[in-house]
Parts: C-alpha cells; structure tokens; sequence
C-alpha cells in the first residue's frame, strides 16, 4: 500500500507553491530589466547562458532541499523587504527620469534579491535559504558591474596585458613600445582591444568554474582552487593570445593579423575549455581519493 504524504512534504511541496509566487514574478521582473543590459552589452551578451544555468541549478537542489525547515520570525523578511524597497525605487526611478545603467541595474538586483531573501524566509526557512543561496549568487555573474568597479578592472587587465606582452617581446630582442593602449613596434602598431579579450574569458572562465565546481566538488576549499585556477588558465590563455597576435603583426604585418584573430580567439577558447575540464577531472578525482583514505583513517576528513 502506497503511503499518504507526510505533513512536512506537504506543507514544503503544494502548500507552499503558492506563497512562493511573488518570488517568482520578483525573478521574473529581475530578468526582464537585465535583459536589456544583454542586448545592448557585448560583454554581457552570456547572460541568457547565465540565466538558464541558474534554472537549472534550482531544480537540481529542488529534490534535496530541507524537509523539516520552519519559517523564521516575521521581522527579518520585514526587515529585509524594508532594505529592498527603497534600492528598488532608487533604480526604478533613474531609469525613468535618466537611463537605464550598470548601476541602477545592480541596485535593481540587490533589491530583488532581499525581496527573493525575505520570501524564502517567510515561507520556507533560513535553511532553504542556504541551500539555493548559491543559484541566487550564481545570476550575479550576469548582472553588468558599475563603472566605479568595471572601470579598474578592465583597465587593470588590460594594463597587465599590455606590460606583460611588452616585456615579453623586449626579451625576444623585439623594441617594442607602450603608447596608452597600444603597443609600437618598428614594424607596426597592434591595439590592445585587438590583441586582448581577456575580460570576456575571464566572465566565461569564472561562470565555467563555479556551474562546474558546484555540481561536481563537495568541498568548499576545492571548488575555491576550481575557481583561481581557472581564472588563472584565462589570463594565461589570453595572454599567450595577445602575444601571438602581437608578433604576428610585427612579421607579417596588419594583414596577417586580421587572418589570425579569429583563429587565435576559438583557440582560447579551446584551451581554457580543455583547461577547466581537465581541472575538474583531476580535482574530482583527488577528492575521491582524499575522501576514501579519510574513511580509511590516513588521513583526518575534509
């Protein structure tokens, strides 16, 4: 004989379905506002790819999400609500009296996700809020960063880049020189918007990360390692990109560098792939055998 739902299963499953709704269109509106920032930034333009990796994240927690939570207290969701609003009417407002912008979307963001918060609080549990915190973070890779915090670090790459390739080439015997953004050499001029995307692979490097690092490490101190070392592979990859494209133009002139670029960048592309699955593949398998030799006693557990 098949057995009747438990009271919990119950409350947690269809009882609760309906009081999660405002969550659901507070999403919703969360999305319809950054959808506009992925049409009109390149750099952004992942955010789609972000937003369906985030779905597919909840209902992966779905099935394993506390059965014996309890809502909390009803002043933290107050709380939280009150701290949501005014961020919320701040962005709304600059978007109908100024422009829609990095900032008011990220205030936008902050807001919805208190109000996202102080709902899962209030219907479920700060339990349930634990375990689908990290979906909720995971968007935010999605959500365009100001230009008080962008601006330091696209130009702080691209300086790196650029120093970097100018130092390398100096020690190949090549003269080459720094001009802004531009790096001289006696044969040609190659600008770093050309020659680096290195912004754009680090996004990718760090959404490939962190999706692949939760669904596949258990251990907080292992999915941290996944994530700098493949940060680390972008900025290596990108660098050898720039250098390649750097000393192409330098011998064989412009024309030839506008035949390499896009080979050069699916090869980026390639390596920081194989990269981060190799990575994987090796740290899984390391954790694997770092947790059987803690059952076995070797070693103390993680």
């Amino acid at each position: 004989m098949s057995q009747p739902p438990t009271t919990t299963d119950s409350k947690i499953g269809a009882g609760r379905i309906l009081p999660l709704l405002p969550m659901i269109a507070i999403g919703l509106w969360w999305l319809n506002d950054l959808r506009f920032q992925w049409a009109s930034q390149v750099e952004y333009q992942f955010g789609w790819m972000v937003a369906m990796l985030t779905a597919y994240l909840v209902w992966e927690r779905w099935e394993t999400r506390p059965r014996e939570d309890e809502p909390s207290s009803a002043w933290l969701p107050l709380v939280l609500a009150l701290v949501g609003t005014p961020l919320v009417a701040v962005a709304e407002l600059y978007k109908i009296g100024i422009a829609r912008t990095q900032a008011s979307s990220m205030l936008l963001s902050l807001g919805c996700t208190s109000f996202i918060t102080a709902n899962l609080f209030l219907v479920c549990g700060p339990r349930t809020w634990r375990h689908f915190l990290f979906p909720i973070g995971f968007l935010f890779i999605a959500v365009p960063l100001p230009k008080l915090i962008w601006d330091p670090i696209v130009f702080g790459l691209r300086d790196f880049v650029t120093m970097l390739n100018i130092e390398t080439m100096n020690l190949m015997g090549i003269p080459a020189q720094r001009q802004g953004y531009v790096i001289v050499t006696p044969r040609c001029e190659v600008s770093v918007d050309e020659a680096c995307s290195v912004v754009r692979s680090l996004q990718s490097s760090v959404m490939a990360a962190l999706f692949v690092g939760d669904l596949s490490l258990k251990h907080p101190a292992w999915k941290v390692v996944f994530l700098f070392v493949g940060v680390g592979l972008a900025v290596v990859g990108n660098f050898g990109r720039s250098l390649y494209l750097s000393l192409t133009a330098h011998w064989h002139g412009s024309d030839a560098l506008k035949r390499a670029h896009d080979a050069a960048g699916w090869t980026v592309l390639g390596f920081t792939g194989i990269g981060v699955s190799l990575l994987a593949w090796s740290l899984i398998r390391m954790e694997k055998r770092m947790r059987v030799r803690a059952q076995m006693g070797e070693i103390p557990r993680l």
